[in-house]
């Protein structure tokens, strides 16, 4: 099973958006890949939507055979699913927000950062022969 959260994340946005009914893709990524999640390792803003989709996704009696989420997510209305769908989707948007703001990314793919001379040092060198180099840059042809 995926250890970080956002693998698990991605693994079920990828699930959603395979093949089958809608129904059976959200069982089966909150099943393989949701479930066990602590609402607190998320985002705040979702926390109790999580919660609420968590409990939700427990509620209905497992007949033989079959497993609570899968019997859970069949008692559920079409829009009740297009919600909790969209509410995994919004999850993993955040956490990728939330990384991308924690990391400086390079300008470029592939790019490696490069050591960088303030502006400030290249001013001051500047400064300091202004006068002779532009006055040679002016006199020339």
């Amino acid at each position: 099973m995926d250890t970080s959260l956002s693998d698990r994340l991605e693994a079920a946005v990828l699930l959603l958006a395979g093949d089958g009914t809608l129904k059976d893709r959200l069982a089966s990524a909150f099943r393989e890949h949701l479930d066990d999640i602590d609402e607190l390792e998320l985002p705040g803003e979702v926390q109790a939507e999580y919660a609420q989709m968590s409990r939700t996704m427990h509620l209905a009696r497992a007949l033989p055979g079959d497993n609570v989420v899968r019997a859970s997510v069949r008692k559920l209305s079409n829009e009740e699913a297009l919600r909790f769908s969209a509410l995994i989707v919004h999850m993993h948007a955040l956490r990728m927000k939330s990384l991308i703001a924690g990391t400086k990314l390079p300008a470029r793919i592939g790019a490696t950062p490069r050591a960088t001379t303030s502006l400030v040092s290249l001013l001051t060198i500047e400064g300091g022969s202004s006068g002779a180099a532009r006055s040679g840059l002016a006199n020339s042809p």
